[in-house]
């Protein structure tokens, strides 16, 4: 265990939710902590099943040998303590609070949302979670946004997609594709655009946003349907469109966009991972009074425990966070 030293200075606090217990999640938080180590001014509180300290014990090797892991059974007595801590000046400048908990790795999501809207925690990143974990959690909304407006419902939230080579946001996400036209309003069109805009001054570009059609060729001037020509007239000069979607991702045109406004999830999605894979991309929730980042992949229920999960995506997904609590 690595030697412990003591910090008096103000803290951020960083939830690490590590998704599916059967996923990829906790391995890549672990990689991804053993590469980043401590960090200055920041605690990180580690959500994750209480089985994986007998299911994957070679991780928690990596945890400590950076740093100093202190185990709790429950978030209160987590805060309590650290609170003590902060209190008494005797923080570990090495501390990792590690959650060993015995609900759902949904229940971690809304738990640290709570925690977030309160203030006893500053932001999140997170693990990949499954669907179908939700379900049988007994929760109706579908994934991390779903939750986070489940709680923050008057929130316009957007998913967004940070990358290397290009950035994506979703104008509409979890919902079925037959359902997409029918929720594209002008609306919902302008939202998306604001919160480009605002993924725009993130990121630092001054390129203009690439808003994509919906339609094949964006329509074909009416042609190919009127999407194009009712929602996205009048755009303002900082905005490029509609693109037309099945060349709008050629490798040619990635420098000329701050971010890609896409209309649907795969829209976006598949070109995004297919580009970037799991070497890089961060997964960003725009619209949260508290910052959110995630990895931009799945569980991989497929690679589970074999150490092969590629850290790249949650280093990003840390490292991002941390530049934006920091301000």
């Amino acid at each position: 265990m690595p030697t412990l030293k003591t910090s008096t200075t103000h803290f951020s606090k960083i939830a690490l939710t590590s998704g599916d217990p059967t996923g990829i999640g906790f391995e890549v938080i672990c990689k991804a902590l053993s590469n980043i180590g401590p960090q200055n001014k920041t605690l990180f509180f580690l959500y994750r099943d209480h089985l994986q300290t007998i299911r994957q014990p070679r991780f928690f090797k990596l945890l400590d040998r950076k740093f100093y892991r202190l185990t709790f059974s429950s978030e209160q007595a987590a805060f309590s303590h650290v609170n003590q801590l902060i209190k008494n000046k005797t923080v570990p400048k090495n501390l990792l609070i590690d959650l060993s908990l015995e609900d759902t790795a949904a229940h971690w999501i809304l738990s640290a949302a709570k925690a977030c809207l309160r203030g006893d925690l500053t932001s999140m990143a997170t693990g990949p979670l499954s669907k179908t974990l939700i379900k049988k959690s007994g929760f109706k909304f579908m994934g991390h946004t779903g939750a986070f407006r489940k709680l923050c419902p008057k929130a316009n939230l957007h998913m967004a997609f940070i990358g290397d080579k290009f950035n994506v946001l979703l104008a509409t996400d979890h919902i079925p594709l037959k359902k997409v036209p029918a929720r594209l309003s002008s609306k919902t069109i302008n939202s998306a655009l604001t919160a480009a805009r605002q993924l725009k001054a993130l990121t630092g570009s001054k390129k203009n946003i690439g808003l994509l059609g919906l339609n094949p060729h964006a329509g074909e001037s009416g042609l190919i349907g009127t999407f194009e020509k009712k929602c996205c007239q009048k755009l303002s000069n900082d905005i490029s469109g509609p693109l037309v979607p099945d060349a709008a991702f050629l490798k040619k045109n990635w420098d000329k966009y701050s971010v890609y406004v896409c209309l649907y999830h795969d829209q976006g999605l598949i070109p995004f991972k297919l580009v970037h894979g799991q070497d890089s991309g961060v997964h960003v929730t725009l619209g949260l009074p508290f910052v959110r980042t995630s990895v931009d992949h799945g569980t991989a229920f497929d690679i589970y425990n074999k150490n092969l999960a590629n850290p790249a995506s949650m280093i990003d997904a840390i490292r991002l966070n941390l530049k934006l609590t920091r301000g």
